[in-house]
């Protein structure tokens, strides 16, 4: 559906992460990991909703991109403050509907975080729900903007979460190298959980090429990107 909404907040987060808080009817329902598309003049940019279902609002972290003309026109159409917004929503078929019977094991690239954070507020606040396992894959540690939230609600008995940094630097003491390496090394019956991937084609393809060549049966992962980047054939 396509729906005008009142902008309530639009702030930094960090440098370079903007968050938009955009008002909700009260009919409009989505489930945890959908996203919608913000219209911007004649187009429409996707972007992940943050929040868990259940609140009047929508919630979106929107990072500038440099060298993208793309991003350099919503970060102007931003900065104008507009009062309302349009926005066509609920769209993804990569959600959560109901409790998985096993636990879960969430994957972030960079701000595919946001996609992320929708199903993990969600889970956990299910006393159903099973053991849930974050993972953030950043290239730098400024990266993790969202890293006291998630620290926070790793103090939660059935929860684990990991950052994993893949750039060189030499102040960061955490793990290194590529995210999905890391849930390999620390997960070793992956086909036990139930597996979202958020983040480019090329690192969601890749997060399930590793894990399928260990016996990981692909009917266990989730991402949009096997809805709009299908592998030909």
């Amino acid at each position: 559906m396509t729906l005008t909404c009142q902008v309530s907040i639009n702030e930094a987060l960090q440098h370079d992460v903007r968050r938009l808080v955009l008002s909700l009817p009260s009919a409009a329902r989505f489930y945890a990991g959908q996203y919608l598309s913000l219209t911007v003049g004649d187009r429409a940019f996707p972007f992940s909703i943050a929040n868990a279902p259940g609140a009047d609002h929508l919630e979106l972290h929107i990072k500038a991109t440099e060298d993208s003309a793309d991003s350099a026109l919503i970060e102007q159409y931003l900065d104008d403050h507009p009062n309302s917004v349009t926005i066509d929503y609920p769209l993804g078929q990569c959600f959560l509907s109901q409790v998985p019977a096993q636990p879960v094991v969430l994957i972030a690239a960079a701000t595919g975080i946001t996609q992320i954070k929708s199903m993990f507020d969600w889970l956990t606040a299910q006393s159903s729900a099973q053991m849930v396992h974050i993972y953030w894959g950043v290239v730098t540690p400024d990266d993790l903007y969202l890293d006291d939230y998630f620290k926070a609600a790793a103090a939660h008995a059935k929860v684990t979460y990991t950052p994993v940094v893949s750039g060189d630097h030499n102040a960061w003491t955490g793990r290194a190298g590529l995210v999905g390496k890391a849930v390999q090394q620390d997960i070793k019956n992956l086909n036990d959980h139930l597996i979202f991937v958020s983040g480019s084609p090329s690192m969601v393809y890749g997060t399930l090429d590793l894990f399928t060549a260990e016996g990981f049966d692909p009917k266990n992962m989730r991402s949009d990107v096997f809805d709009y980047a299908p592998r030909s054939a």
